[in-house]
């Protein structure tokens, strides 16, 4: 039950559903404040997009960027055009927001207030504290007037896509299908007929290479090379003369306290009663009185392990319901809340989940524990010299680009007291000494003439090449008697590959007549190989992303058991040795199926909708840095699949309050 609780709560589309919902709160405060001063970025049917908003928008993205991807945040933030991508999505909110008001949809004070109490940022012990909401408000200069309204704002948008999803079903064929295509292992031998194998009984005449050289000269031609001067700068450069002062020190440590703190954990049981996600009112009452039952029983003195023994319909039953150790963001929320509530041997509430009925028991529990700044000072004071200096060897790059044109390599290198160094001429597959693999600089040299300087820039650990392009030397053709060697390898291996091709369909052929695939590997000198895999497998043990071999597995059964797997680069004979079910609890995996099915297609319904909303929308772009048209890409599938990963993740990791 833990591994499905925690896989449950890590999965792409339930992060997505927390995000969802979250734009709002997301979108409106953060950490830090960028000014009042009103300036308009773009109105939604005349209601206005602040550009202050989109800024704290835009940080609190990249603050989680950073948080998953570290250095390479800001890199990778360029490569998805995060900007524009974070204006869109304030675009989208904001349909949403006119749409539930046009539907004249209501967030009461009571769900305004059940909501507040609720946030596990302004709770102290585990209860709703007013004196911890002022003072998470005040510390990041939040007005809680403007918090209200915005949560407000929010809770409306859910109860639209609440509304949105409305009368979504999914069959029970569909969920078989997913169960089958997911569970179903499909056991696979196979011979692999390397051309490496046969090439011993291939013979070759003088006459045959000369012939083969003749008919693929063009194969033989001499790579482009080229030579370059260069010298490299990287963090190490500039190390020494960057200063971290105290002030920096104890800032850095109190805005990243998270980094520095061992979150609270629980060792907790459970009984579990399974309930249907989709069950009617009637069958989840009638379970939950059965539950109700079996907490009386406890509560009057009942033994809580005895009981999930033999009542528990979970997989952790057998062991009394054990889950062992956990911690926040590891089970699903109804779950996680609930245990983190309870004091050590305190049973709790019936819980509910999209796995069922729950009741827990706590154990044991480590509360968190945070480490004092003595303790990391050592650390932080790296990684804050660390930034100054890549921030200060991005500086000087963004310098040297400007006047490298006009400006000799050398006396450049004098600046930084570099000597320059010449290589030997290079082609892309080749190793430079000092430089490593010719590959990425190979791809920048393609594009420049002799004596044009530039920068190959890499990461900043490794440092960065400041070069000039010193020779070009063109592929040229080469002759016979040069390369008479390397003609007859290739030949030889084109022989042995046309061959394995031919031994292969022959034992095709024997395995349909009852040649066992042991007698075919030891008869072609080759090695038996087997494994396992699913449909929704793409890549393959042993051999990768291999699409011809896995159609061709996916396409065999018990009538016609064996095929040939042919692509340019591989033949492999393959043989269907059976089909078997996932050792699982097949009701536990189907309800998360259906569970997910559901939400793809409220997705898809909610995706739909805002197609229609922007459709109809009067969307006027006022700041000229977003007068690109809007890319809403409404028929591509590939990014609506990219969005909800982005979203999904995103959303999630980024904690928008430090409390005290």
């Amino acid at each position: 039950m833990i591994q499905e609780l925690r896989e449950y709560s890590q999965s792409f589309l339930f992060k997505l559903l927390l995000g969802v919902i979250c734009v709002t709160f997301v979108v409106s405060f953060g950490v830090g404040s960028f000014g009042d001063r009103k300036e308009v970025i773009a109105k939604v049917n005349g209601r206005e997009i602040l550009l202050k908003d989109y800024r704290k928008a835009y940080q609190n993205r990249l603050q989680s960027l950073r948080q998953q991807f570290g250095e390479n945040a800001d890199a990778f933030a360029e490569q998805i055009n995060l900007r524009q991508r974070v204006f869109e999505q304030m675009i989208d909110q904001e349909l949403l927001a006119i749409e539930a008001e046009n539907m004249n949809l209501e967030a009461t004070d009571l769900e305004l207030q059940e909501e507040i109490r609720n946030q596990p940022y302004f709770q102290k012990d585990g209860n709703f504290d007013f004196e911890t909401y002022n003072t998470v408000l005040s510390q990041n200069r939040i007005v809680r007037q403007e918090y209200e309204d915005s949560l407000r704002e929010e809770l409306k948008v859910r109860k639209l896509q609440k509304l949105i999803g409305v009368g979504l079903l999914v069959s029970s064929n569909e969920v078989d299908e997913m169960y089958q295509l997911e569970n179903q292992k499909i056991q696979i031998g196979y011979l692999h007929f390397d051309p490496q194998v046969f090439i011993p009984g291939v013979e070759i005449k003088d006459g045959e290479v000369r012939q083969y050289f003749e008919e693929n000269r063009d194969a033989f031609k001499t790579e482009k090379a080229y030579r370059i001067e260069s010298f490299v700068l990287g963090l190490q450069d500039f190390q020494e003369e960057v200063k971290v002062k105290e002030r920096e020190i104890r800032r850095y440590y109190e805005k990243n306290l998270e980094t520095y703190t061992t979150p609270p954990k629980v060792k907790a049981r459970h009984i579990l009663f399974k309930v249907d996600p989709d069950a009617e009112e009637e069958q989840l009452q009638q379970r939950r009185e059965e539950l109700q039952q079996l907490l009386d029983e406890i509560r009057q003195g009942g033994d809580f392990e005895a009981l999930a023994k033999t009542k528990s319909e979970d997989a952790t039953a057998e062991k009394g319901g054990d889950l062992g150790w956990f911690q926040p963001g590891e089970m699903v929320p109804a779950f996680e809340d609930a245990a983190f509530r309870l004091a050590i041997g305190e049973v709790s509430d019936i819980v509910q989940s999209p796995f069922g009925l729950h009741l827990i028991r706590v154990d044991e529990r480590e509360e968190q524990v945070e480490k004092d700044l003595e303790e990391v000072r050592e650390e932080i004071t790296a990684l804050l010299t660390e930034k100054r200096s890549e921030k200060k060897l991005n500086e000087e790059l963004t310098r040297i680009e400007a006047v490298i044109p006009d400006k000799e390599l050398s006396k450049v290198a004098d600046e930084f007291s570099k000597s320059i160094e010449s290589s030997e001429a290079f082609s892309r597959n080749d190793l430079i000494p000092g430089l490593g693999s010719a590959y990425g600089l190979v791809s920048e040299l393609e594009a420049k003439e002799s004596g044009e300087k530039g920068i190959w820039k890499r990461n900043s650990l490794q440092g960065h090449v400041v070069y000039q392009l010193v020779e070009i030397k063109e592929p040229v053709r080469q002759e016979f008697e040069e390369v008479q060697e390397a003609a007859r390898e290739a030949l030889k291996l084109k022989r042995a590959g046309e061959m394995a091709r031919v031994k292969a369909g022959q034992a095709l052929s024997q395995a349909k007549t009852g040649t066992t695939m042991e007698d075919l590997a030891s008869e072609n000198g080759l090695q038996a190989q087997t494994f396992e895999f699913t449909a929704m497998t793409q890549y393959l043990p042993q051999l990768g992303q291999n699409e011809t071999f896995r159609k061709t597995a996916l396409s065999l059964t018990e009538s016609n058991p064996f095929a040939l797997s042919d692509d340019e680069d591989r033949v492999d004979l393959i043989q269907l040795q059976g089909k078997r079910m996932e050792d699982a609890d097949p009701e536990t995996l189907k309800q998360q199926i259906r569970l997910r099915l559901r939400q793809q297609l409220q997705q898809s319904v909610l995706t739909k909708e805002l197609e229609r909303l922007r459709d109809t929308a009067d969307v006027e772009i006022i700041n000229p840095v977003f007068q690109q048209p809007l890319e809403f890409r409404k028929k591509s599938a590939f990014w609506i699949a990219e969005r909800i990963l982005f979203e999904s993740g995103f959303f999630r990791i980024w904690v928008p309050f430090r409390s005290s």
